[in-house]
């Protein structure tokens, strides 16, 4: 599996979409990077986790950037 890469600034939004743990299956609004699907037929899909699942990833994810409050 490829490492995945931190998006670069201008495609990072204000506050990271909510997604679902790919772990758990809750809903987070703190989306973490853990890794990224490939497929022969077209466009692959980014798998995330929610904080508290994440470290079950290893070292090589990436935190989104959301707005500082």
């Amino acid at each position: 599996m490829d490492q995945p890469t931190n998006p670069p600034p201008e495609h990072q939004t204000a506050d990271p979409i909510p997604q679902l743990c790919c772990h758990c299956g809750e809903l987070t609004r703190e989306p973490v990077l853990v890794g990224e699907v490939h497929t022969a037929s077209g466009a692959g899909a980014s798998l995330y986790a929610c904080p508290k699942d994440a470290p079950l990833f290893g070292e090589n994810v990436v935190r989104l950037q959301g707005r500082a409050t």
